[in-house]
């Protein structure tokens, strides 16, 4: 970076604190728009704009993704304490407009928190795979089946 060890540790505690104000600044507004998801409504174009932000935001940071879903990345930070920083907290929230739904009959689940659970590992887990090109289709073509599994599982 140019500048001086000292310096740096004027600004950041460590290394690791340095990458996870990294992953804050790039990251930061997916956690603004899960919490703003409770607000959302259920018709068909509701749930269809998950899938369209999930895809947009992997579109938007795919280069950065990439890193951060390199083993060695993984290794520096800690898989657990990344799932633990990100996912975690975003399950209550998706529970509780899951829950909300269900209450007012828009959507026909058993388990709000199963399937917060399941959708948000699952959408990582497919996202993953389509970040390190592990996955044999696009990610537009995933978008759109995505649009579908989404409104088949909850509606």
């Amino acid at each position: 970076t140019g500048i001086a060890k000292g310096t740096f540790y004027l600004y950041f505690d460590s290394k690791e604190a340095l990458v996870w104000e990294f992953m804050d600044r790039n990251f930061g507004y997916a956690d603004r728009w899960i919490k703003e998801i409770v607000l959302r409504g259920y018709e068909d174009e509701d749930i269809c704009e998950i899938a369209e932000f999930i895809v947009s935001f992997v579109k938007k940071h795919l280069r950065i993704l990439k890193i951060t879903h390199n083993v060695r990345f993984h290794g520096f930070l800690g898989i657990r304490r990344l799932e633990d920083t990100y996912m975690k907290k975003w399950i209550p929230l998706f529970a509780l407009w899951l829950e909300k739904g269900r209450l007012e009959g828009s959507l026909t689940i058993n388990d709000s928190r199963f399937m917060a659970n399941y959708l948000i590992v699952t959408l990582h887990e497919l996202m993953d795979r389509v970040i390190m090109e592990e996955f044999p289709y696009s990610i537009d073509e995933v978008e759109e089946e995505l649009k579908t599994l989404l409104l088949k599982l909850l509606k």
